[in-house]
């Protein structure tokens, strides 16, 4: 604590230490300008001066080294504070509380795409007895089976690439159609019109 105080001083003392060298220094220019009568000699400066001064420069330069070097942040944490330990554990609590709350949306997510599969399934077949229902319940509930699962799942998809490809082909043939009966209609009408 006491070498910060020594790095850091307040700006009060600089400039005191300052206005200090200022004055003695004016003094000195002040000797060295008046010319000195001839039969008197030039006041020598006193050794404490020269000891005062050379104490000022010293603090000088180390608080102008001071003031060129960088200043550098230091930022520690206490893990023994209580804000610390607060957010810290509020942190974990949080952590745990999404990371449940992710895995039960994700079972949901896996619920709502078994339930469309089984919908699409019974779908195919066009009705359900009970007795297909609770097979379905068996393979996707109580006795989950992934091998049966995914052959359903494949029929499904089959039989839905299926229908859309009927569709189309459908969709394809009406239009064949409705071109077939313009181009008749333009070929009687040119051949009626000669």
């Amino acid at each position: 604590m006491n070498n910060q105080k020594n790095e850091t001083m307040d700006s009060s003392a600089v400039y005191t230490m300052f206005e200090e060298i200022k004055e003695k220094l004016d003094k000195q220019s002040a000797m060295q300008a008046t010319p000195a009568p001839a039969t008197e000699s030039a006041p020598a400066l006193a050794p404490e001066d020269g000891e005062k001064i050379e104490s000022l420069t010293t603090k000088l330069d180390t608080v102008s080294e001071q003031l060129d070097r960088p200043l550098k942040h230091h930022h520690t944490i206490d893990f023994m504070s209580n804000w610390v330990l607060i957010v810290l554990v509020a942190t974990v609590v949080a952590f745990i509380v999404s990371l449940w709350i992710i895995n039960h949306q994700r079972q949901n997510l896996s619920q709502f795409r078994d339930n469309d599969l089984k919908y699409r399934y019974i779908q195919m077949h066009g009705e359900a007895a009970p007795s297909d229902i609770l097979q379905l319940r068996n393979v996707f509930d109580f006795n989950r089976n992934p091998d049966s699962i995914r052959i359903i799942r494949h029929q499904v998809e089959k039989y839905e690439r299926l229908i859309q490809e009927q569709v189309e082909n459908e969709a394809r043939a009406r239009l064949n159609a409705s071109e077939a009966e313009r181009l008749q209609n333009q070929a009687e009408t040119v051949k009626g019109g000669k």
